[in-house]
């Protein structure tokens, strides 16, 4: 019944999530369809949905190599329901932006009604609450950096948002149905692969563990429960990627590397400016950038001014200790183990500063001096000067877009703040003030693939494709892609398999060891460097008929960035040659393929049918042992089961999947993929079902007890 009667609330956030996306795609189609989301995530979403529409676990895509292992890919999430929902839509016939605009929606959404919930289990009122809700999707963070290029990070930030939520809910009010929102918001969080997403709700956690576990710490032992059981549900979805971490390179260590993406001390102060902004070490280099990454919201200004705070209440104790450790990651270095890019705990701080703000515009007086006034409007003249002076010659329109933001701080003042009309304000006429703080956001600049990231306009259909062979893999060497695609030529990465073709590149940020050492490549994207890689890959292999390594890998096409290996792939049979844009071309293979099946020692061997992870294929009597070669990465985990004799299952060179069959021995062999860990992790989400719903039985025993929890003070 309470859901119902906040529906319209979940309402006016849905119309917010609409009209922000709206708004955000009316100059740029491309604004939640650029950077990573296209060189990664199109691609094998498409693979992806395919796979669910038969009804397959996507745990290979294989059309796509160097990537294709969705269990060592965390940022993937294939588990993840709304991952699943933006495979199918990319999977369909739908415009291209169709599945960023989906997630945006989606996360948009999410973030608000977590906001809300966050206020609400705060005691605060329900207009508060409810700004505050649309104030946490309002983040330029989130909007320009996760919305658009990091899929995974928008999808995992605001999950750990709800988890954040659920947290807080659960620390009101112990009932089964608030330790079950947490259970599922964690281990929601925990499919989607977001390790920034999931330490942020842990830091929460703990600071407010440290502060309620000194009133009755056996009692509120019991909120650990939800989450220590959702983590044993989710031990599957990461124990293969800590098996497999001797054929991953994932980076690691400790570096500063100058800075990058890291943010200044000064970003975080200017937390109440939707338009202050500083050079930093980003994308491109040290330069000015046209985001406020810090801006958390208009009204975390006032309670400084305006506010008698009283540092002893618990609530704010929590807070401020959060916002303290958040502080503290932001300025780790770039590279921190594992981790990368501390600018990524940044959303995490502005969370906290929004939290702080509205609850002591609640919870506290608010006093307007003469005194008080004079201040706060000298703050604000020099804070305009400074935020202009910074970038004035990098940005035409600053003058202007400070002024917006300027005269917007001033009207939240005047409206609702010197009236005090915040405690008492309707939920709607507050919804204007995060949202003009968008549009100015917007107004300044659609979108970082515009200026600072990579963006392609990719096309519905690639064009010329029947020219080309593309029975086997396409290998590019073309490099970053052209703006305005047209051809095979003017794309990279994984996006070859958003048009379902078949390709020997792809992305990943953890890589297969072995590959890498052939199809050399600096960066994730998988820009193969051509000097480097066709040396080793046209070298010819005296057991495999003298047949060139290209063909182990199925290349029936490749994209030369240059003619410089031209007469070394036409020793391999790439003979005929066409033209591409730019100076590029195209060499094409005498050879067909009709599947991955790249090299077999027995002609007569053919594959009767192949999905992602499965081969079937007809093994004829032989009096040698056959050997085969898939165009597939090799990943312990793979098969073979169907014959009476025992069938080696291995990697050529440790890169690509080799299968070696004994001699007389025929039949139909299957050849598949599950996960090695599998056998002995299944059962791990059985018991955290079967530990939480004892949990949920004994608590329910104790209905009634009182229990010693978060106290938060009624005003």
């Amino acid at each position: 019944m309470r859901f119902l009667k906040n529906i319209n609330v979940y309402f006016y956030f849905f119309i917010f999530s609409i009209v922000i996306v709206a708004a955000a795609t009316l100059n740029n189609p491309y604004f939640f369809t650029e950077d990573d989301s296209q060189n990664e995530y199109l691609g094998f979403m498409r693979q992806y949905g395919e796979s669910w529409r038969n009804w397959e676990i996507p745990f290979i895509a294989k059309n796509i190599l160097v990537g294709s292992n969705a269990m060592v890919e965390l940022q993937r999430a294939i588990f993840a329901p709304h991952n699943i929902v933006a495979s199918l839509i990319t999977s369909s016939n739908t415009p291209v932006t169709s599945t960023g605009v989906f997630f945006a929606v989606l996360d948009i959404f999410v973030l608000a009604v977590a906001g809300y919930i966050i206020g609400q289990s705060l005691g605060l009122k329900k207009n508060i609450s409810v700004l505050l809700g649309f104030s946490l999707p309002a983040n330029a963070m989130f909007l320009y950096q996760y919305a658009g290029p990091w899929w995974n990070a928008a999808n995992g930030h605001a999950l750990a948002m709800l988890s954040v939520a659920s947290f807080f809910f659960l620390l009101k009010k112990r009932s089964l149905r608030s330790y079950v929102f947490n259970f599922i918001s964690v281990f929601l969080l925990l499919l989607s692969g977001w390790p920034h997403g999931f330490i942020g709700y842990l830091v929460i956690g703990v600071c407010s563990l440290a502060f309620v576990m000194r009133q009755n710490f056996k009692k509120n032992i019991a909120l650990v429960v939800p989450t220590l059981c959702a983590g044993l549900c989710a031990v599957p979805v990461y124990s293969e990627f800590l098996y497999l971490r001797d054929f991953i390179v994932r980076p690691s260590g400790w570096d500063n590397l100058n800075n990058f993406l890291v943010p200044s001390l000064t970003q975080m102060l200017f937390a109440f400016s939707p338009t202050y902004f500083e050079h930093m070490n980003y994308f491109g280099g040290y330069r000015a950038v046209c985001v406020a990454f810090g801006f958390a919201s208009v009204f975390c200004i006032f309670p400084v001014f305006f506010s008698k705070i009283k540092l002893n209440d618990p609530v704010l104790k929590i807070l401020f200790t959060c916002s303290v450790v958040f502080l503290i990651l932001c300025q780790m270095p770039s590279q921190s183990g594992m981790l990368r890019y501390s600018i990524r705990f940044l959303p995490f701080f502005t969370l906290m500063v929004n939290v702080i703000s509205f609850y002591i515009l609640d919870r506290f007086e608010i006093v307007v001096t003469k005194g008080r006034e004079r201040a706060f409007f000298y703050f604000l003249i020099v804070s305009a000067i400074i935020s202009y002076s910074i970038c004035a010659f990098e940005f035409k329109n600053l003058l202007m877009a400070d002024f917006f933001s300027l005269v917007l701080v001033l009207c939240a003042y005047l409206f609702f703040i010197k009236k005090q009309a915040i405690k008492t304000e309707t939920s709607l006429p507050l919804f204007v003030v995060p949202l003009a703080s968008v549009l100015i956001m917007f107004f300044t600049l659609s979108g970082v693939g515009e200026k600072y990231m990579y963006q392609i306009d990719l096309p519905k259909k690639i064009e010329n494709l029947s020219n080309l062979n593309l029975s086997g893999s396409v290998m590019s060497f073309s490099g970053w892609g052209y703006h305005d695609a047209h051809e095979l030529a003017d794309i990279n990465s994984s996006q070859f398999g958003y048009y379902d073709v078949k390709t020997a590149n792809g992305y990943s940020p953890n890589g297969q060891k072995y590959i890498d050492q052939v199809l050399v490549h600096s960066l994730p994207h998988t820009l193969l460097d051509q000097n480097a890689s066709l040396p080793q890959l046209t070298q010819q292999i005296p057991e495999f008929g003298n047949q060139c390594l290209l063909s182990m890998f199925g290349v029936s096409t490749i994209v030369l960035g240059n003619g410089n290996m031209l007469d070394a792939v036409k020793r391999c049979g790439f003979g005929r040659v066409l033209p591409a844009p730019r100076g590029m071309m195209y060499a094409m293979s005498q050879k067909t393929y009709s599947s991955s099946l790249a090299y077999a020692s027995a002609p007569a061997v053919s594959v009767s049918k192949e999905t992602n992870n499965t081969i079937k294929l007809a093994i004829p009597d032989e009096k040698n042992a056959i050997t085969m070669v898939f165009s597939r990465e090799f990943w312990p985990g793979y098969s073979a089961h169907g014959l009476a004799c025992k069938v080696d299952v291995s990697g050529y060179r440790k890169m690509l999947l080799s299968v070696t069959v004994p001699p007389h021995c025929q039949g139909e062999l299957t050849v598949s993929y599950f996960p090695k860990t599998w056998k002995y992790t299944l059962f791990s989400p059985l018991l955290g079902l079967i530990l939480f719903g004892v949990f949920l039985w004994c608590e329910r025993q104790q209905a009634g007890k009182p229990v010693s929890g978060l106290q938060v003070q009624v005003a």
